[in-house]
């Protein structure tokens, strides 16, 4: 993975396909919870290879774990960027859908219920939640790639999870359904 890494930094276009390979499917689905939008999340994901390919030689270690780091961080900052640009605020409606897409995707109201609730936390928690809870990385990745401390991070990601268990529940407490 080292010699991977160094020829990605001499800009060797084979082992850019390769890390491309190994992450632009968790990129695209990270970008895509985060945004909730497919759409965005498919244009997001090939600017950040975009910019791997052409920001590789500034990669300051041949380090596996930073490497994938600096790869989410670029990806992040795409995601700001869109955020800053449109300031997105998407909601799904389950009137945008035909019949045919909900009756082949199981659990879909549970999972539509879900991208609404996580829209709607502030974009600082959202982040770190989605990188822990969903894409399961741990504290000290997070931290590496946010540039955060690890204290600040675990208290950002509770706060995700408060403010997303807030928005579940109605002002009477009882859960949506």
């Amino acid at each position: 993975m080292n010699d991977l890494i160094a020829k990605l930094k001499d800009g060797n276009e084979a082992a850019f396909k390769e890390v491309m390979a190994m992450y632009k499917k968790p990129i695209y689905n990270y970008l895509s919870m985060l945004l909730g939008d497919r759409q965005i999340a498919e244009e997001l994901t090939q600017d950040t290879f975009v910019k791997v390919y052409f920001k590789a030689h500034t990669l300051k270690t041949d380090h596996p774990q930073a490497c994938k780091a600096w790869i989410y961080s670029i990806a992040t900052n795409q995601a700001r960027s869109e955020f800053r640009k449109k300031r997105l605020k998407k909601v799904f409606s389950i009137s945008e859908l035909n019949e045919h897409q909900v009756s082949y995707t199981p659990h879909f109201e549970g999972k539509l219920l879900f991208e609404q609730l996580l829209a709607l936390v502030p974009e600082k928690w959202r982040v770190p939640l989605i990188m822990k809870e969903i894409n399961n990385f741990s504290f000290e990745e997070i931290s590496l790639i946010l540039n955060k401390p690890i204290g600040t991070v675990k208290s950002l990601v509770f706060r995700g999870k408060a403010n997303l268990k807030k928005q579940y529940l109605d002002p009477q407490g009882a859960p949506h359904v």
